[in-house]
């Protein structure tokens, strides 16, 4: 009987280090039990993703604790180093602005298909009906090229799909590798810091439906040298090409005075006016 104890209990011991040896969670990298969460009136919210060397996919649960995950908090996944995908649950139905801000490496954003408020194309996240792109993952498409002084560097380009309305605030922020960019018609709007320093993006096709482009839209865009703003402009706000250094054209096809133009809204050195720039306006 005794004997039977034992080799019982040595059988339990086996099974339990097979298992946490092998689990799926270790093979893929992913730790969804380092997710941290908080609870309120019966639903969770994601506040915190890890960031460790040993976890590059993040697959965000249906549910914690019984509770349905559908909220991810601002800051839930900033400056995260190792991360190159996150998967997003079906309950999901908000996504703070400020929720995956800076994280270099990552390559793509996956969506549960049953999700009913957002979706993921080509690894870029969007609302579910494609009128809104949330977040470009920072590190898609990366290639390597030659730069003007023959060193080696990374870039990528973008061609955002028709049908897209509004660029949603911080969506390509500090996305500083991507050199091309088409804008399609169809979008109208272009929210508070969208391109916030995009440093390397040089080649830049602009929607001409345009109607808003806010405050700090393209800040820090210091490779851009030349934009043609549509007559279907109505607002540009504050800072809107702030320290676009380069940036010594501005094409409006519109009057001034039919603008409303935040305070500084041109393109400026530190918030200082950039001796060579011009701005041709609609007579």
């Amino acid at each position: 009987m005794r004997k039977n104890v034992i080799k019982i209990a040595a059988l339990i011991i086996c099974i339990t280090i097979l298992f946490s040896g092998c689990s799926i969670g270790s093979s893929l990298g992913i730790e969804n039990t380092d997710i941290q969460f908080s609870v309120e009136n019966g639903e969770a919210t994601v506040t915190s993703l890890p960031n460790s060397a040993s976890i590059t996919k993040i697959v965000i649960p249906d549910e914690y604790e019984g509770a349905p995950v559908t909220k991810i908090a601002d800051f839930a996944a900033v400056n995260l180093e190792y991360i190159t995908e996150i998967v997003i649950g079906k309950n999901v139905k908000e996504i703070s602005s400020w929720a995956f801000e800076n994280n270099q490496q990552i390559t793509a954003f996956s969506v549960d298909d049953d999700n009913e408020y957002f979706c993921d194309v080509d690894g870029v996240l969007f609302t579910k009906d494609m009128k809104t792109l949330l977040f470009y993952p920072l590190a898609k498409g990366l290639v390597d090229k030659k730069d003007d002084n023959g060193n080696d560097i990374k870039v990528s380009e973008y061609v955002i799909p028709q049908g897209v309305e509004t660029i949603r605030t911080k969506a390509f922020y500090k996305c500083s590798k991507l050199t091309s960019l088409v804008i399609p018609d169809t979008v109208k709007n272009i929210e508070e810091k969208a391109f916030f320093r995009c440093s390397a993006l040089k080649e830049l096709t602009f929607s001409k439906n345009v109607e808003v482009i806010a405050k700090d839209a393209f800040g820090y865009c210091s490779s851009i040298s030349e934009i043609n703003i549509p007559s279907t402009i109505k607002q540009i706000d504050t800072y809107a090409f702030y320290n676009c250094t380069s940036l010594l054209t501005v094409n409006v096809d519109a009057k001034e005075s039919d603008l409303t133009l935040g305070d500084k809204w041109y393109p400026t050195q530190n918030g200082l006016a950039i001796k060579d720039l011009t701005i041709n306006w609609k007579e």
